[in-house]
């Protein structure tokens, strides 16, 4: 039995490059007039992109609304900003989403392999296909942070593009590190913990796990854990491993929290630490991301089974139709 039929270990090697190709997409592409909000309306994979950019934007004054559902926010007007985003340009919820963004006369910009998508949408940035949608996230989500750039909403720096491709392009030391860390989570059932900042990362690692190693995996933020799930681990057993996501510009009271909580998880279960690389955001988050995609990749050997099919869903998907 061959493990990893679609050479998904290739693939995320292969990041880098991607993002680096991503990047050239939205050439030429931009919204216009007045820009009040955004709305990212996709599912799955497709959203995750979305998760990032409310990171990335979450120091200006735009707010940024990640849509998964079958309708669009009554907020949405002429104003709004939709990016309709669909790895097979398919998906029946996003669809929706972009017919009722339509109606509300909301700017859209699709970005898709093609399918149904790439005929609706006016404006639209097509990306390869032939991937799983989890591991397209470069070309998900720097298509609209160049169009963001390109309307002049936010300015991309070119040092901090440089310095997150210079990490990311250590992928012997992020493979070597996944592994180890796998290893160390194998026949666990992980918890993935960060700052609510940086909660989108730790919900990539669950969903990852979820998807490449077929396994249960859950995540939480600070510190609303300190609020309701700490109390849990009074019944924790060693079946469960947690993995804390530690970001240096974490708020001061958040990383006391992180120390105070990991001395009380210790009772109970093994709690592994995991620190974002780099200065800027970028750098950090794609640091944190890949990581964490090499991570659910050796957990998937672990369990052996293949990484990339995901026969339930696309079962639960025909039962649909």
């Amino acid at each position: 039995m061959t493990l990893d039929s679609q050479n998904m270990l290739q693939v995320i090697k292969d990041f880098p490059k991607q993002c680096r190709e991503a990047l050239g997409l939205p050439k030429g592409i931009s919204a216009s007039g007045k820009i009040n909000n955004i709305v990212i309306a996709g599912m799955g994979g497709s959203a995750m992109g979305g998760d990032l950019l409310k990171i990335y934007l979450s120091n200006t004054n735009i707010p940024v609304y990640v849509n998964r559902d079958y309708k669009v926010p009554n907020f949405v007007d002429e104003n709004s900003l939709v990016f309709a985003v669909s790895y097979s340009g398919n998906t029946e919820e996003t669809l929706s989403a972009l017919n009722a963004a339509k109606e509300k006369k909301a700017q859209i910009i699709g970005i898709t392999s093609g399918g149904k998508l790439a005929e609706e949408c006016e404006k639209v940035v097509n990306i390869p296909s032939g991937l799983q949608p989890r591991a397209a996230l470069g070309y998900l989500f720097f298509p609209m942070l160049g169009i963001l750039h390109n309307t002049n909403i936010i300015r991309v720096k070119n040092d901090e593009l440089n310095e997150m491709m210079g990490i990311l392009k250590q992928t012997n030391k992020f493979n070597e590190q996944g592994e180890e860390l796998s290893k160390k989570l194998k026949e666990k059932i992980p918890i993935i913990y960060a700052s609510e900042a940086l909660g989108a990362i730790a919900f990539r690692w669950k969903t990852q796990i979820n998807e490449n190693a077929k396994m249960p995996a859950f995540y939480n933020v600070f510190s609303e854990m300190n609020h309701n799930e700490i109390a849990g681990y009074k019944s924790m057993d060693h079946k469960f491993s947690v993995v804390m996501i530690l970001d240096k510009n974490d708020n001061d009271r958040v990383k006391k929290r992180m120390n105070i909580c990991k001395e009380i998880m210790e009772e109970y279960v093994e709690v592994e630490e995991v620190e974002t690389q780099g200065e800027s955001l970028l750098a950090r988050m794609f640091s944190a991301i890949y990581l964490g995609d090499y991570v659910s990749y050796y957990m998937a050997l672990w369990n052996r089974v293949d990484p990339s099919p995901v026969d339930i869903i696309e079962g639960m998907k025909k039962k649909l139709m």
